[in-house]
């Protein structure tokens, strides 16, 4: 069942950009609110307490679904979600659809960098130069945020947020799905 509204945590403005574009083409029509961290040491620190704006975001009702999202940077994704799920421990929170924590592999622009269709498109969008070929495993990228940035310099573009919402808008689901496995995971948790 999917949710009917969400609140987000992410670390910062290009993941709000991103991944409230992907809750969003998930589960059309649901509103997304987000809140921003600037950057993970201080999404670790806050979240808890941001968790508490959602639960009267919409008109004085609680979101449905709270989400926390950060990059794992290269450690488990499991053992990042449960260091989450620890800092909330005897928390309660009015969400119908609960508290849920998610990790990328990596970091995001991993999914950026898999539909190079929607690169493509972004970047002629942009006045950029074609897009043809990216990466088949970019989840196993060390530093998929380095990468998409050669990448953009490379066909004259820069990485903005909005660059950013524009690729996740444009990026096909299932070739998301099929090309980053953690990808799967997360839309799982977001159509629980």
């Amino acid at each position: 069942m999917s949710a009917s509204s969400y609140g987000i945590i992410v670390e910062g403005g290009y993941d709000s950009a991103v991944y409230s574009t992907i809750i969003n083409k998930l589960s059309p029509n649901a509103p997304v609110i987000t809140r921003e961290c600037e950057g993970r040491p201080n999404l670790m620190k806050i979240f808890p307490g941001l968790l508490r704006t959602f639960e009267h975001a919409l008109a004085g009702r609680p979101v449905d679904m709270a989400i926390v999202i950060r990059d794992a940077d290269g450690k488990n994704p499991s053992e990042v979600e449960a260091t989450m799920l620890e800092k909330i421990a005897g928390r309660t929170y009015p969400f119908p659809l609960e508290v849920k924590f998610f990790a990328v592999s990596q970091a995001m622009e991993a999914w950026l960098l898999a539909d190079t269709e929607a690169l493509d498109k972004a970047s002629r969008d942009r006045g950029g130069k074609r897009v043809t070929r990216t990466l088949d495993t970019p989840e196993s990228l060390h530093n998929p945020k380095e990468s998409l940035r050669r990448l953009l310099i490379d066909h004259k573009l820069d990485y903005t947020a909005e660059l950013a919402r524009r690729i996740a808008y444009g990026t096909d689901l299932k070739k998301l799905g099929q090309t980053c496995p953690r990808f799967r995971v997360f839309a799982e948790r977001v159509d629980c």
